[in-house]
């Protein structure tokens, strides 16, 4: 919980004046924090979910480091993070899905280089699943959905720097809808697009740093500290809520 002055938002609870914020749980179907010892101890190769989903993640080369409260620190090469397969970590037809990252970065990607922060992505010819990350040298955001027939690609012209930590937030659905698909960074709308109609099926692990074998992946040169998977669309109040509950142990 983070207090603070301000105007109340989102679930956040006023106290003679002064502003909380707690994370928002409704919906909430992963939660892995590294600053948490419940979630992880400081040794081993789990990272432990704290809902009831057991949405247990499985560190592969990524390396713990107890600094901002506690962190995996991921080289580019081959490291990764992956939470085996369940329907509703991935996307949808009729319903929103969120997945939200704290992530620094510490290497931009090469010119017309695609970096995940996170992906969820099929080998199979229609490449259904989903990605957010990085896109070229300049530090542009962006984030892909992929149905059986459509792929929907989205590019911000806002950028983030490196060395610095940043909540990453995607939402998307498959569907025509305005505006069902959005990344914030920190509390900022960067994206907002729609998928299109479309049909989807894939069952790949969904993996932090990296977006999955069959598909000619890059690899995150940078941090993760926690990641919060939603089986709804976050509105803009609970993106700002989650990122004020949770910053101060980011420095920010």
């Amino acid at each position: 919980m983070i207090i603070g002055s301000g105007i109340i938002v989102g679930s956040g609870i006023s106290i003679t004046g002064i502003q909380t914020y707690e994370l928002v749980t409704d919906n909430l179907f992963l939660h892995l924090d590294a600053s948490d010892s419940a979630s992880y101890s400081g040794s081993g190769s789990t990272w432990y979910d704290l809902t009831a989903n057991n949405n247990d993640a499985t560190i592969d080369g990524a390396t713990y480091d107890s600094a901002d409260g506690g962190l995996f620190d991921l080289d580019g090469s081959n490291d990764n993070i992956s939470i085996p397969h369940v329907s509703s970590l991935s996307l949808s037809t009729t319903a929103q899905r969120t997945i939200q990252v704290w992530v620094k970065i510490d290497a931009l990607p090469a010119l017309n280089t695609q970096v995940p922060v996170f992906g969820k992505l099929s080998s199979s010819f229609g490449f259904d699943g989903y990605w957010g990350g990085l896109f070229s040298n300049g530090g542009a955001v962006r984030c892909v959905s992929n149905g059986t027939s459509v792929q929907r690609v989205s590019t911000s012209t806002s950028t983030i720097s490196t060395d610095t930590w940043y909540l990453f937030t995607f939402i998307s659905q498959i569907t025509s809808t305005s505006n069902t698909t959005k990344v914030y960074i920190n509390e900022t709308e960067y994206i907002t697009n729609a998928h299109g109609s479309d049909s989807y099926s894939e069952s790949n692990p969904l993996y932090l740093g990296y977006i999955g074998s069959g598909v000619g992946s890059n690899y995150l040169n940078g941090k993760i500290g926690a990641c919060y998977f939603y089986t709804k669309g976050l509105s803009a109040s609970e993106v700002s809520e989650n990122y004020n509950a949770t910053k101060t142990r980011y420095g920010l």
